[in-house]
């Protein structure tokens, strides 16, 4: 017979919680024997003597032995809340100090028993009634989400792909339960998107699909949210079209503009999603209504988002033949960004196209002449990733919120 870790707890917190239930389970026991001899002894007397003192005393030993039974079987509401000497409570603390690396340390050490038996714990505590436990398991299971998503994402780096469905589903389980209180709350939807941001970095779009979906379910809607699934969609569909990559997600054009209009639709100065929706349409064929959106990316945007939309411009200008059109498109990028290596390599091309090759050669030298840009520096770079170049800052505002 299998034994599971409900039945045998192996974790310290649970052999605490067996020892507290041995000594009630003691103490109601010796304090019901008391109880029975006593009734014993008036039953007794009233059988003797007909007392009506002994059908009092019955009364108050039978309610008494009772209560002590009662006592020693009922868990007390307190129990539920995790132990602060527990060592998955240890890793919490870790963690929420900001000593990272023990904490994951410590957490990797802790058997899957451990692990599971804590997090029925924080669960139940969540629900509680009493005083402030719900508060506190909530704060505690914010902080085990995260760090549940960061040995996700650690797994996933090091393709041990049992441990991210493992470590993700830990964390899935807190989001839920986070969530099912308050959709409004960010903690939830910020962790939903940057993990979003990092699947997306490292092109794993079909598992990317799958968590977007989950945290559209579970978490709830929200503008950043259809970004991310968008961008999902328009980078599947971009690898298989325009990359000539074969993966096992091929994207939908038609789900990708669909998502940014919802997220326009909810926050109409999401200028991401504008320039992304401009992007989709020039993508599906529809050059009017690109022309139409990313020209409304102008001089009150971020100099990178003016700088992609004069980009994608000057593509559609290639596309149907306007040379000169483009060129212009590219040159005004590289005023925006003038250490930008993307628009000069454009501009070569379309220059190179029309025979001034003189030119072409010069737009490619200026690629090479400041060493010192990376080349993720360039803003189509962070665009052909998706959103990952968010997801620092997801990070840090997550840490923010499991401090405070």
């Amino acid at each position: 017979m299998r034994i599971s870790a409900r039945d045998m707890p192996r974790s310290h917190e649970g052999i605490l919680r067996i020892s507290r239930r041995k000594d009630r389970i003691l103490c109601a026991t010796v304090s019901f024997l008391h109880a029975a001899v006593g009734f014993g002894h008036s039953l007794r007397t009233f059988l003797l003597h007909g007392s009506q003192g002994g059908e009092v005393m019955i009364a108050r030993q039978s309610v008494l032995a009772a209560v002590l039974i009662c006592a020693a079987f009922t868990p007390s509401a307190l129990s539920a809340q995790l132990a602060p000497t527990s060592p998955y409570a240890h890793v919490l603390d870790l963690y929420r100090a900001g000593q990272d690396q023990a904490a994951r340390r410590a957490l990797a050490e802790l058997p899957s028993a451990e692990i599971e038996w804590s997090q029925r714990i924080l669960l139940k505590a969540f629900d509680s009634t009493v005083g402030d436990e719900s508060s506190r398991a909530a704060a505690s299971m914010r902080v085990a989400a995260l760090i549940h998503t960061e040995r996700a994402i650690a797994a996933h780096d090091r393709d041990n792909f049992p441990e991210w469905r493992y470590q993700l589903r830990m964390a899935r389980t807190y989001v839920e339960k986070l969530a099912s209180r308050d959709r409004s709350t960010p903690f939830p939807r910020t962790l939903c998107l940057m993990t979003l941001a990092y699947l997306q970095g490292r092109y794993a779009l079909r598992a990317a699909k799958e968590f977007g979906d989950w945290a559209h379910d579970s978490v709830g809607d929200s503008p950043e949210l259809f970004l991310a699934m968008g961008v999902t969609q328009e980078m599947g569909w971009t690898a298989q079209h325009e990359e000539g990559v074969d993966s096992p997600f091929k994207g939908d054009l038609k789900d990708a503009e669909r998502a940014y209009r919802n997220a326009l639709s909810a926050e109409p100065d999401l200028v991401e999603a504008r320039l992304r929706l401009g992007r989709v349409l020039a993508l599906h064929g529809d050059t009017e209504g690109a022309v139409r959106v990313l020209a409304e990316i102008g001089e009150g945007s971020e100099a990178a988002y003016r700088y992609l939309a004069r980009m994608f411009e000057g593509d559609l200008c290639e596309r149907r033949g306007d040379a000169a059109e483009a060129e212009h498109r590219y040159l005004a990028a590289t005023a925006l960004l003038p250490r930008a290596q993307s628009a000069y390599m454009a501009l070569a091309h379309v220059r190179h196209s029309t025979g001034a090759r003189a030119a072409a050669a010069a737009d490619v030298r200026a690629t090479t002449l400041d060493t010192s840009v990376p080349d993720t520096g360039d803003p189509w770079v962070g665009y052909a990733h998706g959103l990952s170049w968010r997801a620092n800052g997801y990070l840090a505002d997550l840490r923010e919120m499991i401090r405070q």
